[in-house]
């Protein structure tokens, strides 16, 4: 047996800084090289540098200066500290004078922090280098005077407000208009390209008008547990690209009396702000949307989005609110994670999507559909005429004709396949999560039908020759036989199709983490 071939000093660089802890440890035992690689590792984690303890502190002074050269290699730090010592404070001030590469700050509990430690706030405030800054657990006026001070030209900012501080909600509420990010961060009415921030004190009937314009800003994400008025963003960010929208509610738990009583109120209010005459304006160049139906809905907006990604599940009775946001958005490119039964559900829901104005101008189409146990299975909620088959819901008039199928009665059934061939689609993605189940245990009736009938390249084949447009297409069944078995990891049955040039080609196989392994092609 040959001796295995040495690793050459760049490749064991490259080991190192992506290694685990434990591995860097004992690499920077070997040898001085590997001491300053390995350093690198441990000073460039993901996420950056916590430092919640004054033991933090000391730990990480010290690491810096047995060896200046590692001060170079922090680009991140969150803070996180409510008590300290003055001597370990000193520390950590000489560290921050020293860390000329420093990009991200990060304050934690940044009411306490700044407020117990005015010298801390000072010497952050004077740091050029840093282009984000995330400030967590605002209470009051501390963060808005530090902001004040603040002298780097910021790129990206996070903001997120302490509501459950004594007190805290009653006093920002009653300035909310003070901490609206647009007056809030003036500072960087130039620079500012990202932001991140909660709505919660934004939801105001009488909208001020800001004069402040963010010409940089594409990237907004409203992150809280309600939902803006989103006029008062559309004038002030006029170049905004990327909308994400996450109000954390728990979706499962909002009642009808709710929707009635807010809900739609709050959407009919954002609508009406953008087509009033006396000001109402869109985003002319909107090109990504992203959240799930019911937070879209309330958004309520009305100009064109390129880009459409739902976040979070889609079941049927998301369509009430999911259809309204589509008929606006008129998007190009479509991303959704759908719940099993609106694959499966005999009232055609998911035809009911595909066949709205709201789909009509779809290129790209990428569809998740996830099986759970809790899904009907044949013999519950289903009358004879009505049992789940997956798939009437997934072929055509042609891959029935070409493969074996289930026998049902089809006119009764949502049709994927023909809904599909309605759209001016070019890239196709369509993924089914079968559900997961110990290898004990047997599946559900109706999904071990479908997965020893469904023939998955006929399927592909009858796309492509059904969609005249279509230029790559890709389908993947995941198995879920063996619930420890890591999803990532699942066993997967994939077609793809590619159309370059003129000619035609078809890779087929099983796959691990989408890596097919056997390929096809045809003519």
């Amino acid at each position: 047996m040959s001796p295995p071939h040495p690793l050459n000093y760049d490749i064991l660089c490259a080991i190192t800084y992506w290694a685990d802890r434990r591995t860097c440890v004992s690499l920077m035992r070997t040898c001085k090289g590997l001491n300053k690689a390995a350093a690198k590792s441990v000073l460039q984690p993901s996420g950056g540098i916590y430092i919640w303890t004054e033991r933090n502190t000391v730990l990480f002074h010290r690491f810096l200066h047995a060896d200046p050269s590692r001060f170079q290699h922090v680009r991140e730090l969150h803070l996180g500290f409510k008590r300290m010592s003055p001597e370990a404070l000193d520390g950590l001030l000489d560290d921050l004078r020293r860390m000329e590469r420093l990009k991200t700050i990060g304050l934690t509990n940044a009411d306490a922090t700044l407020e117990n430690f005015p010298a801390l706030a000072d010497a952050l405030a004077k740091l050029t280098s840093i282009q984000r800054l995330e400030i967590c657990s605002i209470e009051g006026d501390t963060v808005r005077i530090f902001l004040s001070q603040t002298q780097a030209d910021l790129i990206s900012i996070r903001l997120e407000w302490d509501t459950v501080a004594d007190g805290g909600i009653q006093r920002l509420t009653s300035r909310w208009a003070d901490y609206h990010p647009v007056p809030l961060l003036a500072r960087w009415t130039a620079s500012l390209e990202e932001l991140t921030c909660d709505p919660l004190f934004f939801c105001q009937t009488d909208l001020p008008q800001f004069t402040e314009v963010y010409p940089k800003l594409r990237r907004l994400s409203l992150v809280g547990n309600s939902w803006p008025f989103i006029a008062t963003f559309i004038r002030p960010y006029p170049n905004l690209a990327r909308l994400a929208v996450d109000s954390d509610h728990d979706h499962f738990d909002i009642n009808k009396h709710f929707l009635d009583d807010f809900l739609h109120t709050h959407r009919a209010f954002n609508i009406q702000s953008q087509e009033d005459e006396d000001g109402g304006v869109i985003w002319p160049h909107l090109e990504e949307l992203v959240g799930n139906a019911i937070d879209l809905y309330g958004l309520g907006l009305t100009c064109r989005v390129r880009r459409v990604h739902i976040d979070g599940f889609v079941y049927p009775e998301d369509l009430e609110f999911l259809l309204p946001v589509l008929a606006y958005a008129q998007p190009q490119h479509l991303k959704a994670e759908c719940g099993g039964s609106i694959l499966i559900d005999p009232s055609q829901e998911l035809t009911t999507l595909l066949r709205s104005s709201g789909t009509a101008r779809l290129e790209s189409l990428v569809l998740e559909f996830s099986l759970f146990d809790d899904d009907p299975d044949e013999d519950s909620n289903y009358g004879p005429d009505e049992k789940p088959n997956i798939s009437s819901a997934l072929v055509s008039d042609l891959s029935i004709a070409r493969a074996p199928m289930c026998s049902t009665d089809f006119s009764q059934q949502s049709d994927l396949a023909d809904s599909l061939k309605r759209l001016p689609l070019r890239r196709l993605r369509l993924r089914l999560n079968l559900p997961q189940c110990r290898s004990t245990q047997p599946l559900p009736a109706y999904i071990t039908t479908f997965s020893e009938n469904f023939d998955l390249e006929a399927y592909v084949r009858d796309l492509a020759d059904a969609i005249p447009a279509l230029e790559d297409a890709a389908v993947y069944i995941k198995d879920g036989r063996d619930i420890n078995v890591d999803a990532d990891e699942s066993p997967t049955r994939t077609a793809e199709f590619v159309c370059v040039g003129g000619g035609r080609s078809m890779r087929i196989g099983r796959c691990t983490s989408g890596r097919l392994s056997a390929h096809g092609r045809i003519g």
